[in-house]
């Protein structure tokens, strides 16, 4: 229980850091310093939250539980990017960390397909 309050207040913290670092209503326009605490800030969190936050599966049902929810954020970063990739293709100008970002998801997902197709 612990564990699971935890992990949503740390990934409500990032999604809040990630909105002010982003302004996307144009609210306030911060200092330069601001903005360079707030990506230290948002990039730190975002590395804890995907690579160094974990939790432990105590039975077959939870380890199911973690893979069906590893799916649908692939799924749902693969549709976000996808989306940003259409719209700005049609405005014709593509930012390539977009593409790259896409890229990487696809062929990270085929190569650890395949390293488990063959050690199985």
């Amino acid at each position: 229980m612990r564990n699971t309050i935890t992990h949503t207040f740390v990934g409500i913290v990032t999604v809040v850091l990630l909105l002010l670092l982003t302004d996307p209503f144009m609210y306030w326009m911060p200092e330069q310093m601001v903005m360079a605490v707030l990506a230290g800030a948002s990039v730190l969190m975002c590395f804890w939250m995907g690579f160094v936050a974990y939790e432990r599966a105590a039975d077959e049902r939870e380890v199911q539980h973690r893979m069906f929810t590893g799916r649908v954020a692939y799924l749902a970063g693969i549709a976000v990017l996808t989306v940003a990739l259409l719209v700005q293709g049609l405005a014709h100008s593509i930012d390539p960390w977009i593409a790259t970002a896409l890229a990487v998801m696809v062929l990270a997902k085929l190569l650890a397909h395949a390293y488990i197709s063959r050690n199985n």
